[in-house]
């Protein structure tokens, strides 16, 4: 077992633990006083009374049995402290996300003034006069001014507050400040950039707010609409002849409960995709995307062909006998899997190929804003060299490529035309032909290149969150649709039942 997988385990043996620990109201308040808000164990007792007296009030409405309503009303308050919780996180999210997009921005103008580490911070401290930020930032001054560190004091007391603030642009914007603060020099262009990138994420993550706030709506809406419409169908049923009822038939009052108990699952969902954290990057299997990337570096198709061809013709002929023998669905069935059998290498290629196209969409403008940030001291070798160590997997062996290469031919075009050339990707061609460009520019010209540099890569940068953003929404967007589901399952069920009753009527 890796040590990722292992690691994965046991947060998530944590995190059903801590779940489990909310149900005592004591735990529930802790954490709510935790996120920086107070609870009293009051309210929390008004919220329950409110989640029974409407299960029970739906329970009546449906006509069920009252074992069924006590499941009912067990699984809203079941999920009640997570919503309660999920209400305060969200709030302190947003909080946490205001903060740090405060800080970035001061942090930025006060290095800008002064390029000294701690005169910055003390400088952007009096902006945040209580709360975590205000703490967080009075621990790493404390840090820099006792003089104690293990290798580095700067990076070491910034990483105090980027383990509280885990927000992808921080470590740039701390890099590129002990960078100056150890090299000296201007910064002017630096911050600037970094000023500009800090804007790009900070409109589209208010943006992606605005979106899941809207497919929360959405999703609401749509539970109250199909609700309605299962209320309705009740309403006939109800009317139906006695002999016709199916209001108390066992079968519909199970459906019924499960419809019920389904759309509270759904409310949770909904409601815990919108108090994400907004400043934590989500989770990349970076593996997965390396073994995508390795799949179609060294793929095949000759090979593969030959493969699909054996596999798929061994299943088109278990379909040609079982045509034979007269099993006419089993030969559809059979004839279909083989023709998906043998392009299977074709189909599989795709998908491996169109994730890793995305991600690279997704991340190469982070890369670029990378090098941009360490051209300003480096020339365009170094600056590669040292992007590779922390570049994301989908770029990591074309860096290293491209850097064997340039330390063996430096002044040759080609190994920058070659980097992701299998992809033909036009941004990234045109990018690493300004990087050549760089490259052989004396330093004035180079600086107005990379000005150039910076132009595209700022809208760049904006489609590469857009795209992150269409990821993190594609959960929420999903969830709209499962109210449908439920009521379909629902309303599928009391017709099968009703058809069951009065076809017995019938005889």
């Amino acid at each position: 077992m890796s040590k990722r997988l292992r690691k994965q385990k046991k947060i998530n043996r944590q995190k059903r633990r801590s779940r489990f620990e909310l149900f005592h109201p004591g735990n529930l308040q802790r954490k709510i006083d935790s996120y920086g808000y107070s609870f009293s164990i009051g309210r929390y007792g008004v919220f329950l009374f409110i989640a029974a007296a409407a299960a029970i009030g739906c329970g009546l409405l449906f006509c069920l049995r009252w074992y069924f309503i006590c499941l009912v009303a067990l699984a809203c308050m079941a999920v009640l402290p997570f919503l309660i919780l999920d209400g305060y996180k969200q709030m302190f999210e947003h909080r946490r996300f205001l903060d740090i997009s405060d800080y970035m921005e001061q942090i930025l103008y006060s290095f800008r003034l002064n390029p000294k580490i701690l005169l910055s911070l003390k400088d952007t401290r009096t902006l945040f006069t209580k709360g975590r930020m205000h703490e967080v930032l009075g621990e790493a001054i404390h840090y820099i001014q006792q003089g104690i560190y293990d290798k580095d004091l700067y990076r070491e007391a910034l990483k105090i507050i980027e383990d509280a603030y885990p927000a992808s642009r921080l470590n740039a914007i701390h890099e590129y400040m002990c960078t100056v603060e150890s090299n000296g020099g201007a910064c002017t262009e630096g911050i600037d950039l970094l000023l500009q990138d800090k804007a790009v994420w900070a409109d589209n993550v208010m943006l992606l707010q605005e979106d899941k706030k809207a497919a929360r709506i959405r999703v609401i809406f749509s539970l109250v609409v199909t609700v309605l419409l299962a209320v309705v169908f009740h309403c006939v049923y109800r009317s139906m002849p006695e002999k016709y009822a199916i209001v108390n038939h066992p079968l519909t009052q199970v459906s019924t409960t499960l419809y019920l108990i389904l759309n509270i699952g759904i409310f949770r969902k909904a409601n815990k995709q919108i108090a994400k954290s907004w400043i934590e990057p989500e989770d990349v299997d970076e593996e997965k995307l390396s073994g995508y990337f390795q799949m179609i570096t060294d793929f095949e198709d000759k090979k593969e062909t030959k493969k699909s061809l054996r596999i798929g013709g061994t299943v088109f002929a278990a379909a040609v006998l079982a045509g034979v023998f007269g099993q006419l669905f089993a030969a559809a069935f059979l004839a279909a899997t083989a023709l998906f059998l043998l392009n299977q290498h074709k189909i599989g290629y795709r998908l491996a190929y169109d994730r890793v196209v995305r991600e690279i969409n997704r991340v190469f403008p982070g890369w670029l804003m990378e090098m941009a940030l360490l051209l300003q001291g480096n020339n365009v070798q170094v600056s590669i060299e040292k992007t590779i160590e922390t570049a994301p997997a989908v770029l990591k062996p074309d860096l290293q490529k491209l850097s064997d290469s340039l330390k063996q031919t430096p002044d040759a075009i080609d190994p920058y035309l070659d980097f992701l050339g299998m992809f033909q990707l036009s941004s990234v061609l045109s990018s690493m032909k300004m990087l050549y460009a760089i490259s052989e520019s004396g330093n004035g010209d180079a600086q107005s290149q990379i000005r150039i540099l910076l132009q595209r890569n700022s809208k760049m940068m904006d489609k590469s969150e857009k795209l992150t953003n269409e990821k993190s929404l594609a959960g929420i967007n999903g969830v709209f649709y499962l109210p449908q589901v439920t009521v379909s399952f629902q309303t599928i069920v009391n017709m099968v039942v009703f058809m069951l009753v009065f076809l017995g009527q019938m005889k």
